[in-house]
C-alpha cells in the first residue's frame, strides 16, 4: 500500500513539473503570454499565499474557439514589459491551473480572448 501511494506521489510530481505546461506557437503563443502575465498582474489571482509564493499558476490548455474574427490583447516582450494592443486572428480559451508548491494541483479556471467578428 505505502509503494502506491508513493509511486502515484511520483506521478503527480512528474506530472505537475513536467508535462502539464502547454507548447504552443503563432498567436497562439502571444495569447498564452498575454494570460500568463495577465494572471500575475491580476489582482484576484494574487492572494496570500500567491504573494508568499506557495501557489503557482501554468497554462495548461489553449484552444482555439472561432477561426474567424479578430481578438484584441497586449503583447509583451521577451523581459516582460508591457507593449501594444495587438489584433490575433480567431478566438482562443487558456485554461490555467494552480499549484501549491509548484505540485499539487488545486484550482482551475479559464480565460477568454475578448474576439470581434469580422463584418
Amino acid at each position: 500500500m505505502v509503494y502506491v501511494i508513493l509511486l502515484l506521489l511520483v506521478v503527480l510530481v512528474t506530472k505537475s513539473l513536467f508535462l502539464d505546461d502547454v507548447k504552443v506557437i503563432g498567436d497562439a503563443l502571444v495569447f498564452k503570454q498575454f494570460v500568463e502575465k495577465s494572471v500575475d498582474e491580476e489582482e484576484k489571482y494574487n492572494g496570500f499565499l500567491k504573494k508568499h509564493g506557495v501557489t503557482t499558476y501554468k497554462v495548461v490548455s489553449i484552444k482555439k474557439v472561432e477561426k474567424e474574427g479578430t481578438s484584441s490583447i497586449i503583447a509583451y516582450d521577451n523581459a516582460g514589459k508591457k507593449g501594444n494592443a495587438i489584433e490575433i486572428q480567431g478566438a482562443y480559451v487558456a485554461k490555467i491551473r494552480g499549484y501549491l508548491f509548484h505540485v499539487i494541483p488545486y484550482k482551475e479556471f479559464k480565460v477568454k480572448s475578448e474576439w470581434t467578428k469580422e463584418q
